[in-house]
């Protein structure tokens, strides 16, 4: 069963008034609400009666007796997107899948909204999913999905589109940056498999590590992997989070505990969510290596905590590219017909007080990405998976390794 139905026959233009002008009521309702029949000028009430007098209008005269439901369906998705591109308003039957957490396969992307266009774009394809072994890339654009347009579906819809049965494929179009006609790509759907934590030993004893994901578990995993590499006699640690995302914040601030004995990891904030600092807890640091941490634009939610708690408690140098900036804490709140809001409630900060959501952060060395310039099916893959990928073509990890072992004042001129 569909959970929503593309396009329609009534006249675009005129669609899109019906939704403006029940976008703005319902506006105009909640903003009511929120200030009260205190309010000493009514003014909200009196635009709430000329929106509701337009209503009437429109179901008075309009060319054809629209369906009022679904247009204040539409007018509920488009006030919550106008926030932020990860609230929306979910419909009954979308709650239901959406809380029922259905593992259906899917061809794992990391997806965002763009603001102007309303198109859904890629954050980055996730390591061990169809979408990077397909060739997907971070920054490319989904014009759409089974031919229908991304510029009026939600990300959950988006996600729902994209999700199906094993074996099954998607078919998408795609924009992408320095090619002129839309690319067409057909990609299966799969279980998404992500690859372990990957650590190996580099040259001058330098340890790499490799993280695809931040997922429940994952800083146990990494701690060990920096006690093994410490163990074969490391003498600095990259730890690679390109192209690494999740929203297991949670994580993300126990991974940088792993680096940090002292200082503020990182704080959550909302209008209604008091202050929240993540304090490093000397028990739980375990490395005092020099560290390097190479992140880029698909480096996200998660990883950025990571990367800023570095950064910002002067513990190691970030090297690559600014991160993408998704940092928000979404609260799913039921309505009474079953239906609910998916709301962003709070967003983290870091050390500084420097917002991370739409801001990312910025690294202290930019540096190109040279594996941009390799076939998409290598681009991902780590040193210690394919050993013919050269580091002469990974200019971030290149940079990583000079920084881990030139002196400390030559580093400082080289900034």
């Amino acid at each position: 069963m569909k959970l929503f139905q593309p396009g329609g026959e009534m006249n675009y233009q005129n669609k899109f008034l019906v939704i403006l002008i029940s976008t703005v009521l319902v506006f105009y309702a909640v903003v009511g609400g929120l200030l009260g029949r205190g309010a000493s000028d009514g003014s909200a009430y009196t635009q709430l009666a000329i929106f509701n007098e337009v209503l009437a209008k429109i179901k008075g005269s309009y060319v054809e007796d629209p369906n009022l439901s679904k247009v204040m369906h539409g007018a509920l998705r488009g006030l919550l997107e106008s926030l932020d591109p990860y609230s929306t308003y979910l419909t009954a039957e979308e709650n239901a899948r959406y809380q029922a957490r259905r593992s259906d396969a899917n061809v794992g992307l990391e997806l965002s909204k763009e603001k102007i266009l309303s198109y859904v774009y890629v954050i980055h394809p996730i390591e061990g999913g169809s979408s990077a072994q397909a060739g997907v890339r971070s920054g490319d654009v989904i014009e759409s999905i089974e031919g229908v347009t991304t510029r009026n579906i939600s990300l959950l819809q988006a996600n729902y589109l994209l999700s199906g049965k094993v074996g099954s494929t998607v078919n998408l179009k795609i924009l992408r940056r320095g090619q002129t006609e839309p690319v067409q790509m057909s990609v299966p759907r799969k279980k998404l498999q992500l690859p372990p934590v990957r650590s190996r030993l580099l040259e001058k004893k330098i340890g790499y590590l490799r993280v695809a994901r931040f997922v429940g578990g994952v800083s146990a995993v990494i701690r060990e992997k920096i006690q093994d590499l410490g163990a074969q006699g490391a003498n600095g640690l990259v730890l690679d989070l390109r192209d690494c995302g999740g929203d297991e914040f949670g994580e993300g601030v126990e991974v940088a505990n792993l680096f940090l004995d002292h200082g503020i990891i990182a704080y959550s904030l909302g209008q209604k969510s008091p202050k929240h600092e993540f304090v490093a807890d000397p028990a739980k640091a375990i490395s005092t290596l020099p560290l390097v941490v190479l992140q880029n634009y698909g480096s996200a939610s998660a990883a950025e905590i990571v990367s800023a708690a570095i950064k910002e408690n002067h513990r190691g140098d970030i090297v690559g590219g600014r991160s993408f900036g998704k940092a928000s804490v979404q609260k799913l709140i039921p309505l009474e017909d079953n239906s609910a809001v998916l709301l962003s409630i709070a967003k983290f900060y870091s050390q500084s007080g420097q917002i991370i959501q739409s801001k990312g952060v910025s690294p202290d060395y930019e540096v190109a990405d040279g594996r941009a310039e390799l076939p998409s099916s290598q681009q991902a893959v780590s040193p210690d998976k394919d050993h013919s990928l050269k580091k002469d073509n990974d200019f971030q990890l290149k940079k990583a390794i000079e920084l881990l072992t030139v002196p400390t004042d030559q580093k400082r001129q080289a900034a």
